[in-house]
This record gives C-alpha cells, structure tokens and sequence, in this order.
C-alpha cells in the first residue's frame, strides 16, 4: 500500500533539520530507500535537483517521488536501527538547499522579464546545477541586448524587496488564475502556485526563497539557440553571480585603460576600431585578389615541364589560405597536363595542391602524406587537396614537395 509523503518543505523550506518516522523500506541491492511520514527533504522534480544531507548519519544519494511515496536512498548499510517505524534524525545541506532555491527563484523573475519583451513565450524547460539554465520558446530571436534588459529588470525587482508567496488551489480553479505560466504537467488534486507579487505567477512544486532579495545577485552569462524557436539562458546567483560580475568589471577596466578611454566612452571607442578594421579588411581583400590576379599571371606561363607535365611550385607566405586556394584554383582550371603546388608559412604551414583534370596521378594523396609526416592534416578530392597544422620549415617543405612529386611524376 502506497503511503502519500507529507511534503513539508512546502510549509518552510528554510527547516534544515527535522526527525520523523520511517514508514516502509524500500530494499534495493546497492541502497536502501526510506520513505518518511513527513520530510523536509526536496525530491528530484521540475527541473530542480533532490537536496544533500544525511539521514542517521548516513549521506544521502537519491531522493525520488514515486506514486506519492518520497524516497529517500543512502547506501546499502546493515545498520538494525533503519526499520519500518523507527525514528531518524535528518539533515539537510543548508548551502546545497539554498543555492537551488535562489536559482530557481530567478528562474520566475527572468521568465516575467521576458514575459514584457516578448509578446509571445512560453517555459520550454528548466534546469538546475550550478548555474540555472531557462529554455525559452518564443515568436522572436532573443538578442544580446534582450539578455542585458532582462537581466536588469530581474535585479531591479530584486533590489525592491517584493514577498513570494506559495498557496495551493484546486485544480478547477488553476483556469481562474491570469497569466498563470506552467512549466509542468499538472498533477491531480491541489496545484500549488508560486506568486511573485506584481511580477509572475506560475504553478511550480520547487522550492523558493520568501522575499525577491533573498535571491541576491542574477547575472545572465550565456545564451543558445536550442532548437527552432527555443533558446537556453545560462544564469549565476550568489557567490558566483558576483565572481562573474567583478570579473566582467575587470575586463572592462583594462581594455579601458588599455584603450585609454573611459568607461562610459569604451562602447564608442570599440565601435570606431571595428569599423576600421572592418574598412582595413576589405582593403585588405582587395589587394589580395590583385595579387592573386598578379601571381596568377606570373605562375600561368611558369614552372618545370617534367615527363610532359608541368609542375608550377611556389611559397607564398603573404596570401590567406582562401587567396592560394583560388589562386591554385584558377591556375587549373585554364591549363592542361599541369600540377600546381602552393605552401604557405605563418606559424604552421599549409600547402594547396592540384592536378588538371586530364592529369591521372595521386597527387592529392601525395600531398596529406606529406602533411601528416609534420604533423598535419588536410583532405579534398582527387585532383585538389588543402592540407594545414604543418609544423616544418616552409623551405623544407618545399624541397619535400618537389622531391616527392618528381618521384610520383616518375
């Protein structure tokens, strides 16, 4: 017979020590599960992990609810003590408990932030550890900006003190309720709600802190697209709210000072060294496709002819990867019998090869063989390979190259 728990952490999550009665043992092969007539003790639920702490001593592993039944699990123990109706003395992790009730309490304050962003979201998923993750669904891209304005909003109410209060209703009245946000399938009978006064009102079975302040600090560090439509907000309270804010403020001050402007001047300054370098790189561009247009006319003439084929080998050390692939690229496409061969240098060399396509040799397994004798890597097709991660001397590499096609050219 299935015995419903008394869910007392509902009435005061903030009780961390409490003794109660054990009414059945749940005899499993690597643990023991009691089931109390009333515990303190959050089971794993709604996104929320079980609590820690110990039972009689003895840590606890695992807390479920099953049917109404909450289980409490520790190890296997032949302690006689732990019997249908005995009396347990139990503990719970106060800094464990707390952290999982701040997170999940902002979790409700950023959802009623974005509720007055959005036209549209609803709760796509939740999830503590340690930091809290909110899956939103909703009908617009969430931006950077977003997160700043919902973080802010967040820490306002915060700071404002509000009460949060949790009640229970019945279930023909939860349709009564306006703007009731569920993150859960409701369970029959009572469904509790958890008000945040003048903010959010949602039907939630976790545990909360009792004024907005007892959250503390909310930073908003990340967030991902999950899938279409859904995006994963990643959130930090307390200690960690503010390591991550004083480190942000950190970074902030140095490039200020590195920058040497003020901090209300840094957006400014970043945004005027953007649009430069984004003006210098399209310059940059440019000449790039010259002197690919340069080298082009230079090599198309040039290179040994060996056995009929010729072999056109360069070191180009001032063109981008994508530059030497075009150039390679183009050299093929306009000649015949011919095998091109372009390293490049930096701190790991690369090298572009290719063979025209009346050219039956392999020269693109030439080439990786090559690459992987230094360390690197490349792939392509038959008659074009791109190869990078090279740690040899480009003038070596070039003596490799042209020893090794030689040799395949025979």
């Amino acid at each position: 017979m299935t015995n419903h728990t008394v869910k007392k952490y509902w009435d005061d999550p903030f009780i961390f020590s409490f003794t109660t009665s054990v009414v059945r043992v749940v005899d499993e092969p690597n643990r023991i599960g009691l089931v109390f007539e009333e515990t303190y003790f959050y089971p794993e639920g709604g996104g929320q992990p079980c609590d820690r702490g110990k039972i009689d001593s003895h840590p606890v592993v695992d807390i479920q609810k099953v049917d109404g039944e909450i289980i409490h699990y520790i190890q296997k123990v032949s302690d006689k003590e732990l019997y249908q109706g005995s009396t347990v003395s139990c503990e719970i992790d106060k800094d464990y408990r707390i952290h999982n009730m701040r997170l999940h309490t902002a979790g409700h304050l950023l959802f009623g932030a974005a509720r007055r962003l959005y036209p549209k979201v609803e709760y796509a998923g939740f999830n503590i550890g340690k930091v809290g993750n909110l899956y939103l669904n909703t009908d617009q891209q969430i931006r950077s900006d977003d997160l700043h304005k919902m973080s802010l909003m967040a820490n306002l109410y915060v700071v404002e003190n509000h009460p949060i209060k949790a009640y229970l209703v019945k279930q023909d009245e939860v349709n009564n309720i306006a703007g009731l946000a569920v993150n859960l399938e409701l369970p029959e009978g009572d469904v509790r709600i958890i008000e945040i006064e003048g903010w959010d009102v949602a039907a939630c079975s976790g545990t909360h802190v009792q004024r907005s302040v007892d959250i503390g600090p909310i930073k908003v560090l990340a967030r991902e697209v999950h899938k279409k439509n859904v995006t994963r907000i990643d959130y930090a309270v307390g200690e960690l709210a503010i390591l991550e804010m004083a480190a942000d403020e950190k970074i902030i001050s140095e490039t200020s000072e590195f920058l040497s402007t003020s901090k209300d001047q840094l957006n400014k300054v970043v945004q005027k060294m953007s649009n430069e370098l984004r003006n210098a790189n399209k310059e940059l561009k440019k000449m790039q496709e010259r002197l690919v247009e340069y080298k082009f006319h230079e090599l198309n003439e040039g290179g040994e002819v060996i056995n009929g084929i010729r072999v056109v080998i360069e070191k180009l050390d001032y063109l981008d990867s994508n530059s030497v692939k075009i150039l390679v690229t183009k050299l093929l496409n306009q000649s015949h019998a011919t095998i091109v061969a372009i390293v490049g240098g930096g701190e790991q060399a690369s090298i572009v090869a290719g063979c025209s396509q009346d050219v039956q040799l392999p020269v693109s397994e030439t080439i990786i063989n090559i690459a992987k004798r230094y360390g690197g890597s490349g792939g392509g097709k038959l008659t074009f390979v791109s190869t990078g991660g090279i740690k040899a001397d480009t003038e070596k590499l070039i003596s490799g190259v042209d020893a090794e096609l030689r040799q395949l050219i025979g």
